[in-house]
């Protein structure tokens, strides 16, 4: 059987583009999202789950097992960045809902799937999506950009904590085009001045990225955050 992969957030943006590249190089995918996902794709399980419940993850987990045996890769890719969200306006609910979706989900998701990777698979690998903005920081996203740097540390714990049994990486995209950065509009320029390519990212190079650290091309390499 070919390498069994879940992906979270996987209906759309860098999620779906991942689920696609994984599927196209040979993968089983399970792609794991709130909403539900259609595929007629025969390398493809869609399954409807909310990371912030770990009952929601705990079935899935069993799942996994009952329909394949194992779980050899990762994708922590489910995340938000709900509006408003700046220093001087992010409200309270938004705080709340930021840090349970982006670094508590996170996290129940790497403790939960990456013990059974860890249990049932010879060569496993895990990677999670964090940001720039966790790098740099971003005062029109100052949680967002918080639990982006808190994956950041979680990825090198984790890749720790499963040592050479399991690779943990991470990838840290810049500007994508996704649903999720449709709110800039027309004009990203005060977002990617400060970046040397001066456009907007494709998802697409993102789960390129990705692809290449769950691989075997990148078997000694953990704990790591590429930036793209």
């Amino acid at each position: 059987m070919n390498k069994v992969c879940l992906v979270t957030g996987a209906k759309k943006g860098i999620g779906l583009a991942v689920s696609q590249k994984l599927v196209s190089v040979g993968y089983q995918v399970v792609m794991l999202d709130q909403e539900t996902i259609t595929s007629n794709n025969e390398k493809v399980v869609a399954v409807k789950a909310d990371i912030t419940k770990e009952k929601d993850l705990l079935k899935v987990k069993d799942f996994i097992v009952k329909t394949y045996g194992r779980l050899d890769c990762l994708v922590c890719n489910a995340g938000i960045i709900p509006t408003p969200c700046g220093i001087d306006d992010i409200t309270d609910e938004n705080i709340d809902k930021t840090i349970d979706v982006n670094l508590k989900g996170t996290f129940k998701c790497l403790r939960i799937f990456g013990n059974l990777i860890l249990e049932t698979s010879k060569n496993g690998s895990i990677v999670n999506l964090t940001s720039v903005d966790g790098i740099i920081g971003e005062p029109f996203a100052v949680i967002y950009s918080a639990t982006k740097a808190g994956i950041i540390s979680l990825t090198k714990s984790f890749a720790r904590k499963l040592g050479d049994k399991v690779r943990v990486n991470a990838v840290a995209p810049g500007l994508i085009d996704t649903p999720l950065t449709e709110s800039l509009g027309n004009d990203p320029s005060w977002t990617t001045d400060f970046s040397i390519i001066k456009r907007v990212g494709k998802p697409e190079e993102i789960a390129d990225a990705v692809e290449f650290l769950l691989s075997d091309k990148a078997t000694f390499i953990t704990g790591h955050v590429l930036t793209v």
